[in-house]
């Protein structure tokens, strides 16, 4: 249990307890499975503190010092981490949520699941039981099959692009695309239309499915789902560790995100529109060989926008390393081990009885 007096001092009130640890430099606090829940512990000092097992769900932690502290086993759910300084806490076994916030936080990395102390090797992650209404939970072979199915249709889309890529390089006057029955025949007004439109209904399907992965991989929690997951082959969610290959990565998510705006390039007048002739500009619409293409073009630019500059903002989150707690996999390999043995021993006897009821049966 924690220590009973040094609670008490912590109970009244940030401004004692830190006049406390200014007069007593020497005492590390002793505040194991203390029961911390939704105090406001801002600007607290403790640092060194133990406080393994404690509980600190919804506690407001902003601007505290747990620099040193021990965590291990704490329940940081709701807990407001912003601002903290995390220098070396041992995190091993603890647990956070969606509800904890741990903006700007200092001395840890901030990972897809949570947090990493490097001092200490150790991390605090997602609570790997989400709520029941979440439909998500620790599964890298979802994350996975969510990431194929995003690729996939990404890679069609940009398919499209490139055909339209043609047309600006090589002009032809038309362009034939074949179909179950037959085939048809595009110049490149009608392609584009028809591309941009293809473009918008794949790449809502991909921010659905690289969304719906990413929220995956915030439950995983072990080191095979890291490996398996942080080398998927595509490049809007492999994770760079190197900063200059974060930026080349940055580049080329960029490029790869915003492929959909090529078909500007076939809807404008640019001498019209650098001229300022609005007039013009819009009896150009008026005149296109598509459909209302005055009102509709308007309306495909801004939901593809806004798709590309959300597909991008979800392959930055994949920039953040899936973390694991080394103390947790030590264990889970140990209690693997344990099992292989105790299968082993298993199977040694199973065939000693079997040699018995033979030599019996001879």
């Amino acid at each position: 249990m924690a220590d009973s007096e040094q609670l008490h001092l912590l109970n009244e009130g940030v401004t004692v307890w830190n006049q406390w640890r200014l007069e007593h430099p020497e005492i590390h606090p002793d505040l194991h499975d203390a029961s911390l829940i939704s105090r406001d512990l801002r600007g607290a000092n403790l640092s060194e503190a133990t406080l393994g097992g404690a509980n600190l769900s919804k506690t407001n932690l902003a601007g505290a010092n747990l620099a040193e502290a021990d965590l291990r086993n704490a329940d940081l759910r709701g807990a407001n981490l912003s601002k903290t300084n995390l220098t070396g806490v041992n995190f091993s076994k603890s647990t956070i949520d969606i509800f904890t916030t741990y903006h700007d936080v200092q001395g840890c990395d901030i990972g897809v699941n949570g947090l990493y102390s490097p001092v200490t090797d150790s991390a605090a992650l997602l609570r790997i039981d989400p709520p029941g209404n979440s439909m998500q939970g620790a599964n890298a072979d979802a994350v996975i099959e969510s990431l194929r199915h995003a690729r996939k249709l990404h890679t069609f889309s940009l398919l499209l692009a490139g055909i339209a890529l043609l047309f600006i390089v090589i002009k032809p006057k038309t362009i034939t695309l074949p179909y179950l029955a037959g085939s048809f025949k595009f110049d490149d007004i009608s392609y584009s239309f028809l591309a941009m439109i293809l473009s918008t209904v794949l790449l809502s399907q991909v921010s659905s499915f690289i969304d719906s992965a990413l929220q995956g991989a915030r439950y995983l929690n072990d080191r095979r789902s890291a490996m398996l997951v942080g080398h998927f082959p595509w490049l809007l969610s492999k994770y760079e560790s190197e900063q200059a290959n974060r930026r080349q990565s940055k580049m080329m998510r960029f490029f790869l995100v915003f492929h959909p705006v090529i078909y500007l390039y076939f809807f404008m007048k640019w001498d019209v529109l650098f001229s300022g002739n609005w007039e013009e500009l819009m009896l150009h619409y008026q005149e296109m060989p598509v459909i209302f293409a005055e009102y509709l073009l308007p309306v495909f630019y801004v939901i593809l926008f806004k798709l590309c500059i959300h597909i991008f903002r979800l392959s930055e989150g994949f920039q953040k390393p899936i973390l694991f707690d080394t103390e947790t996999e030590r264990g889970r390999h140990s209690d693997m081990e344990r099992l292989a043995e105790a299968l082993e021993k298993q199977a040694s006897r199973t065939a000693e009885l079997v040699e018995l009821m033979r030599q019996r049966e001879g």
